[in-house]
């Protein structure tokens, strides 16, 4: 909550047609279908759009103030304010730095890294708000808007603001870090993320540090110690080190690791810290977890909670919204929802969760795999990283997009046998190719599922692969409408229709390592024939 009198003071300016300002806003919206009542609504020109544009609906919205860069008559004949100015976007920045600077009691912890970081800030927010009132980022809101954003629902009684941030180049942590100067930064991993705007893995972690650079002397850099590149950082700041990890060099240390003995897909482990040790039982899946637990760990010991409560408190955790997510698949099935993003290392993160995951005899590890986007001249060396970790660790490959051609090519390289990596490729630019592709997907593997198996759902945000886990989760009969299942079988019979007509084109083929090389390109060995699963959908 931020008040007239900031909002005047960053923008330099009243509003027109001296229309007085309410004295109060309950936060701030770049986007009209999210905005709230009585929120400022800020009009930034976007790379495909113009939120000037959507001042209209902002209005309808109940916008108390538009914040905007020329007048809109839509605006005015409602009666809402508008403040103008030049640069909403710069205006925006600096009404949440002015607005964190006047509340001098909280402290700000700043998420970077490559992976995990909207598992760790909700986890660290979890633990910090036993203590004091805590802000967080919502969502993923970790950009140029998304911070300043987060930073208006600032209120005097809170003592913490845990905020993600991310990056595409070098210099936007730092920026971000102006706007919210953090007290505490996090690092989780420097990894292969954004290599197409990065450039570089060397960039990558260039950007990664530079949330621990703008700590002042006091601060306090969080550091993984289990990553090579982030205990790099250690000898690079003058801020108190905390290190945490599974070494025996970590401040905050994970003991005797080990997996649910039922299930095998959570850990629990003991949780050291200055002498003192508390037994920790997660309930999200992945031995990755133990290391987001421990990072969230190192920031709640460092403000005042103590080792047992913290303890407790990871073993309340559940996963954040299509980030490891456990549910009930059909025909008895375990289905993980790791659907919202995916890089390299993440992707191998959940291959080797599938691997030691526990399945009953017979029952199938499913790896359900989509595009992973942003990676630039580096797309074929990654995607085929992930098919060799899937070799030997996983039944089944299902792969939705194009770059995955390169993954199913290194899976069969290394051994995997071809019956059981299934392509179904679509370009992203093609919405109705890549969504008749899912589909496609969640048909094959529906129709091959035994009770028992196991199957994880991965990709890019932009592969839509959530739609796919919509198709495998199980549905009590009440609770899906009947216009749902209408527009199911209406989608699979427009699917069904397309492929027969098209079911010798070189899209509906299955790719071979003979068509396509570690790095994605044509081979010239005997070629698949076509996928088994549309054999068994659509007989020739």
């Amino acid at each position: 909550m931020f008040t007239r009198d900031e909002l005047i003071a960053a923008a330099g300016t009243k509003p027109i047609d001296g229309m007085i300002l309410p004295m109060r806003f309950a936060g701030g919206a770049i986007d009209s279908r999210q905005l709230t009542r009585g929120e400022l609504f800020v009009a930034l020109a976007g790379q495909h759009t113009d939120g000037q544009c959507f001042i209209g609906d902002a209005v309808r919205a109940g916008a108390s103030a538009i914040l905007c860069s020329q007048p809109s008559e839509a605006a005015s004949s409602a009666g809402v304010p508008q403040v103008i100015v030049p640069n909403p976007l710069e205006v925006l920045q600096r009404l949440a730095q002015q607005h964190l600077h006047r509340q001098k009691s909280t402290r700000v912890i700043a998420i970077t890294g490559s992976n995990g970081k909207t598992s760790v800030k909700e986890a660290t927010a979890w633990l910090l708000q036993s203590i004091a009132p805590t802000l967080k980022t919502l969502g993923n809101l970790n950009t140029e808007t998304g911070v300043p954003l987060s930073l208006l629902r600032l209120n005097p009684e809170h003592r913490f603001a845990v905020l993600e941030m991310g990056a595409q180049w070098v210099g936007e942590i730092s920026r971000l870090c102006r706007i919210a100067p953090p007290d505490i930064a996090v690092v989780t991993v420097v990894g292969h993320e954004h290599l197409e705007y990065f450039g570089s893995f060397e960039n990558v972690a260039l950007a990664e540090f530079e949330a621990v650079a703008s700590l002042p002397t006091d601060g306090i850099a969080i550091l993984n110690d289990d990553d090579r590149y982030v205990r790099k950082m250690i000898k690079r700041t003058k801020a108190r080190v905390v290190t945490y990890g599974r070494r025996p060099a970590a401040l905050v240390r994970a003991q005797r690791v080990a997996a649910d003995p039922r299930t095998g897909l959570c850990y629990r482990f003991t949780l050291s810290f200055g002498g003192q040790y508390a037994r920790v039982i997660l309930n999200v899946p992945g031995v990755h977890a133990v290391t987001t637990a421990l990072a969230a760990a190192s920031v709640a010991l460092n403000c005042g909670a103590g080792v047992q409560a913290v303890a407790a408190g990871l073993g309340e955790i559940r996963p954040a919204k299509r980030r490891g997510e456990i549910k009930r698949g059909i025909n008895e099935t375990i289905l993980v929802d790791d659907s919202y993003n995916a890089n390299r290392e993440s992707a191998e993160a959940a291959i080797r969760m599938l691997r030691s995951a526990h399945v009953s005899p017979g029952a199938r590890r499913w790896f359900i795999f989509g595009d992973m986007l942003e990676l630039g001249k580096y797309s074929p060396e990654e995607h085929a990283q992930v098919g060799l970790s899937a070799a030997g660790a996983v039944d089944e490959l299902v792969l939705v997009g194009a770059e995955v051609r390169a993954t199913a090519s290194a899976a069969v390289e290394a051994g995997m046998p071809a019956e059981h990596v299934h392509l179904f490729p679509a370009q992203l630019s093609e919405a109705n190719e890549l969504a008749c592709a899912r589909i496609e997907a969640a048909a094959y593997t529906r129709d091959n599922l035994r009770p028992g198996d196991l199957l994880l759902v991965k990709g890019s945000l932009g592969t839509g692969m959530d739609a796919i886990v919509g198709e495998l989760q199980e549905k009590r009969a009440g609770h899906r409408l009947q216009t749902d299942i209408t527009t199911r079988l209406q989608q699979l019979t427009q699917a069904e229709t397309a492929l027969e007509a098209g079911a010798s084109s070189k899209r509906r083929r299955k790719p071979a390592a003979s068509e396509a090389g570690p790095d994605g390109r044509s081979g010239n060995q005997a070629s698949y024939s076509v996928d088994v699963a549309m054999k068994a959908r659509f007989p020739l």
